[in-house]
């Protein structure tokens, strides 16, 4: 989840937020649109743009759901947007057909778009309206076109790495091949970004979108080295069952005096005033505020949402999970059927990770 992002409510039973980087770009598009279209032309293909966004976010977020596979949130930003899955897909087949929902939603709409501006241009139709479709077809098929290029985290490296995955069956050196075509893709995209800057034209965006991919390239590498370090371990076996519940109503200094209903866990989930599991608050959380406040804050005022936390099903391989683990609240929320079971406790998870790092890398 990243920092200083808004949400903006619940579609398709998924969450949306916009990050403020989102906001920047969307001033810039729009001061770049309005010297040549005008506007109101502007304010039409700014919204153009989020809505290719969205709706490929969204291809990949109801595909997912077709494999038994929820999405916690979808976010805008700067460089795109970011459909959070609560895990990964199992078999090669989800891998690839969640990867490339994406892409074949935005190729199939903005072909649809093409072919309804050129109607409409040989209809002798308002030429503002001809330019607004023309501008959304653009949109959506560069998008297609961009997110099948063959390099993770790109959906074009998803599809690769689905594909080799059922090749040779082994899921972890499917995602070390895909890092691989990641990073080449993603220098690829800064000395192309260079060069064009170079030669007077703007190239920045080239090189943000570059480095992005190499980062998140070397993520997916890590990720697999984890995977592999930890083998088939199950979710199920370092979960703490029988999580201590509480109300709205519940400040920090009454919970620290019940000490013992957090047990071994460390965690308590809070309800919110409809009765609903609204987020968890971590032990450590509490005792960080200070004794003189803590009669006066109340857990709602420091519980994370659950769904800015991972979660997991019971019978989930933990190494499915674990990369997606913030350092800063590192805690495993454990589901069955949609109904909250227990966590990863932190202590569980900081063990886990430190015997990842600890442990010698295996040799490829």
């Amino acid at each position: 989840m990243l920092r200083g992002s808004l949400s903006v409510g619940r579609f398709l039973g998924t969450t949306v937020r916009i990050h403020w980087t989102a906001f920047v770009i969307a001033g810039l598009l729009a001061l770049f649109l309005v010297e040549d279209l005008g506007a109101v032309l502007a304010v039409i293909g700014v919204v153009s743009f989020f809505g290719a966004i969205l709706l490929h976010e969204f291809a990949h977020a109801l595909m997912s759901r077709r494999f038994g596979i929820s999405t916690s949130s979808i976010e805008l930003w700067g460089l795109g947007g970011l459909a959070r899955l609560d895990k990964d897909p199992a078999t090669p087949r989800a891998d690839g057909w969640i990867a490339a929902a994406g892409p074949l939603s935005n190729g199939i709409v903005g072909g649809l778009a093409a072919l309804a501006a050129w109607l409409l241009d040989r209809a002798v139709a308002d030429e503002d309206v001809v330019v607004s479709v023309a501008w959304f077809a653009a949109v959506n098929l560069a998008l297609a076109a961009f997110n099948v290029l063959p390099g993770s985290p790109l959906d074009g490296g998803r599809i690769f790495r689905a594909i080799r995955w059922a090749q040779h069956g082994q899921r972890y050196r499917a995602m070390r091949e895909a890092a691989i075509l990641g990073n080449i893709v993603g220098w690829g995209l800064v000395a192309l970004g260079v060069s064009f800057m170079l030669n007077g034209r703007s190239g920045v965006w080239l090189v943000a979108s570059g480095l992005f991919i190499i980062v998140s390239a070397r993520v997916e590498a890590m990720a697999a080295i984890v995977g592999e370090r930890l083998g088939p371990a199950k979710v199920n076996q370092f979960t703490w069952f029988g999580l201590a519940e509480v109300g709205p109503d519940m400040d920090v200094d009454s919970m620290l005096w019940q000490r013992t209903r957090l047990g071994e866990a460390g965690v308590v989930a809070v309800r919110g005033a409809r009765g609903t599991l609204d987020g968890i608050v971590l032990e450590d959380e509490m005792w960080a505020v200070p004794s003189e406040a803590r009669p006066w804050t109340m857990l709602t005022q420091l519980m994370a949402p659950l769904d800015r936390v991972p979660r997991a099903d019971i019978d989930d391989d933990l190494a499915s999970v674990l990369p997606a683990v913030n350092p800063l609240r590192p805690v495993i929320t454990v589901w069955k059927q949609g109904r909250l079971l227990g966590v990863v406790p932190p202590k569980v998870v900081r063990e886990r990770i430190r015997s990842l790092v600890e442990s010698p890398a295996p040799n490829y």
